[in-house]
Order: structure tokens, then C-alpha cells, then sequence
């Protein structure tokens, strides 16, 4: 059963959210094709990523500079089935504003309070979009909730918000978990709606869980017990990931054939990897930025199935000796 929320409009609708060429995947089914998106920093990575997402007319624009926003706002995107881009606080880099010009998207989703994306950057970005959101909470916390909310009237214009009673949830100050959760929930529908996916909720460390958890992404340790249906958790990130990945076969009866990779050390090129490994139908997988993460070289190597690897990010957070790594798996 769904419940019915109000939100605050300003203008509109307003809340605040936010690879190289096209990737063709190889034929050969006895090696690996390897490809990396990358740009100059986090915010060109975004667009390239952006370039692999086909435009429907809607964006989703986070902080660069703070994680915990943006993780909702990847999450909104993916349920959107739009790019994320990355912005700073008081300023859109002309590169960004370039690509959200390009787009012309009749809906743009801005992520995150006054005082991670400024009042300036808004009105920025109104410029080029018919109806722009705010999404945006007290706190992470809260903002995670409204992010859930707001898909039904981002996608259906207008639609009254839509708070689900039935969450997955993951630890507020721990991204990686989230990271990898969700593509994976975008699969996971819990109706028969579009668009819908189980939302993914931002809790507090060990703090109250939240009610009508059915999903965890995360250790005892990271998440209290609850009566959850479903819990995803490791012995750390990689392992969490790892066992995500195994839950698309096991769970949601799906061959994968694509890995995202992205670093389990640090989000900036990492945060945009959630709506891209949803739109090649991946799981996203975590490593070391100088070797290869153990438990998923072994996911890869038993999992023949898998035939594309895109690494997301430049040589600072996965090395070519990581690429490398992988060339020789198969």
C-alpha cells in the first residue's frame, strides 16, 4: 500500500535533486572487452557517463563535492532512467552547463539543500530546463525520503508524491553500499508501476531502524537488525558488492553480462555509476585503486557470462595496472 505525502512546490514543482563514444560490446565470448569512461575530473566523468544514457527529457543534478546527496540523487536518476551530473556548490562548470544546454531536458531534478547546491546554481540550471525540482531535506536523511517521493510527479508530471511503506536501506555515512545497491533495485519492483523500484533510504549509523525495511545493504555492524526480508552484507564493501552482484541471478533471475567497476576507496567518479550500470542492465562491482579486489576478480573469473567490463573513472581511482588485471582473466 502506498501513502500519499505533500510536497513543497516552488515554481513548478520544486525539489532539489541532481564515455567517450557509444560503448559497443565485443563478440568474442572467450575474452573480456574492457572500456573506461573518464574525464579530465568528476564532473567531465559525469558527462561521459551522460553520453551513454539515452536523453528522455529528464536530468538529475547533484553535488560533486558531498556524497550523501548525491547517492539519492543516483538513485532518483536510475529510477528515472536519467544521467546525473555533477555540479559544485556555487557553480555549474561551463563544461556541465554545456551538456545540461544540450539536453534541453523538460524536467531537471536538483538534489541536495541551499547549502550543498546554492541558490545561484539553481537559478543557473532554470535557465535551461522547462521545470526544474528541488529536492532537498534538513538533512541526508530526510532527503533520501523525498527522493523516493518524488519519482511519481518527476515522471508523471505532476502526479501527486508517493511515499512507499516498503524500503531497502543502507547506512547514511557509508557510500560504497549504496553505490551498488542501486542499479540492483531498479530491478527489484515491488508493483506493477514504471519507474517504481524499491526506494533506497539513508538511516543513521546503528540508529533506529527504519519501519517497513524488507531490504539492508550493509553489516549488523553498519545496520541494526531488523525483521528485514533481505539483507546484503560482506565481510566489507567488496564483498557486499560481490554478493549484490550474485542476487541478480539468485534474486531477480537475470544473466547479467556487464560489470560496472568502480572504486571502493573514493565516490567522485563513482557517483555516477548507478543510472549507467541500470541502463546496460550491470552490476556494479568495487576495487582497490592499485590491484584488483580479490573476491570480485574471483566473481568475475566464475562467472562466465560476464563479457564487458566498463571501468568508471580515471587512473587515479582505478590504475591501468587494475585494467590490466583484468585482461588476464579470461
Amino acid at each position: 500500500m502506498k501513502k500519499f505525502v505533500k510536497m513543497k512546490c516552488i515554481a513548478s514543482l520544486v525539489f532539489i535533486l541532481s564515455i567517450t563514444s557509444p560503448i559497443s560490446f565485443a563478440e568474442n565470448t572467450n575474452t573480456l572487452n574492457i572500456t573506461r569512461i573518464s574525464g579530465s575530473d568528476r564532473y567531465d566523468t559525469s558527462i561521459k557517463i551522460s553520453e551513454e544514457i539515452k536523453n528522455n527529457g529528464i536530468i538529475s543534478i547533484a553535488s560533486g563535492e558531498h556524497f550523501a546527496d548525491a547517492l539519492s540523487a543516483g538513485w532518483l536518476a536510475t529510477e528515472c532512467k536519467a544521467p546525473l551530473l555533477l555540479v559544485k556548490k556555487n557553480e555549474v562548470p561551463k563544461n556541465v552547463y554545456d551538456r545540461i544546454a544540450l539536453l534541453k531536458a523538460n524536467k531537471t531534478a536538483l538534489v541536495g539543500g541551499k547549502n550543498i547546491i546554492s541558490n545561484d546554481v539553481e537559478k543557473t540550471i532554470e535557465a535551461t530546463t522547462k521545470k526544474i525540482y528541488r529536492v532537498a531535506g534538513e538533512d541526508r536523511y530526510l532527503t533520501s525520503q523525498l527522493a523516493g517521493a518524488a519519482v511519481s510527479p518527476i515522471l508523471y508530471d505532476g502526479s501527486p508524491a508517493i511515499a512507499s511503506d516498503v524500503v531497502a536501506v543502507y547506512n547514511g555515512n557509508n557510500f560504497p553500499d549504496a553505490l551498488a545497491a542501486t542499479p540492483f533495485l531498479k530491478k527489484f519492483n515491488t508493483s506493477n508501476i514504471e519507474g517504481y523500484g524499491l526506494p533506497l533510504i539513508s538511516i543513521k549509523p546503528n540508529g533506529n531502524t527504519a519501519e517497513g525495511m524488507q531490504m539492508v545493504f550493509g553489516g549488523e555492524n553498519s545496520v541494526n537488525k531488523y525483521k528485514e526480508k533481505y539483507r546484503f552484507a560482506g565481510q566489507d564493501r567488496y564483498n557486499t558488492a560481490v554478493e549484490i552482484a550474485k542476487a541478480y541471478k539468485d534474486l531477480l533471475k537475470m544473466d547479467i553480462d556487464t560489470i560496472v567497476l568502480a572504486s571502493g576507496e573514493d565516490y567522485p567518479d563513482a557517483l555516477c555509476a548507478g543510472p549507467l550500470a541500470s541502463s546496460k542492465n550491470a552490476a556494479i562491482l568495487l576495487t582497490n585503486s592499485k590491484t584488483l579486489n580479490e573476491d570480485t576478480r574471483e566473481y568475475i573469473k566464475a562467472n562466465t557470462n560476464i563479457k564487458n567490463i566498463i571501468i568508471v573513472g580515471g587512473e587515479r581511482s582505478i590504475s591501468s595496472s587494475v585494467e590490466n588485471e583484468l585482461k588476464t582473466l579470461r
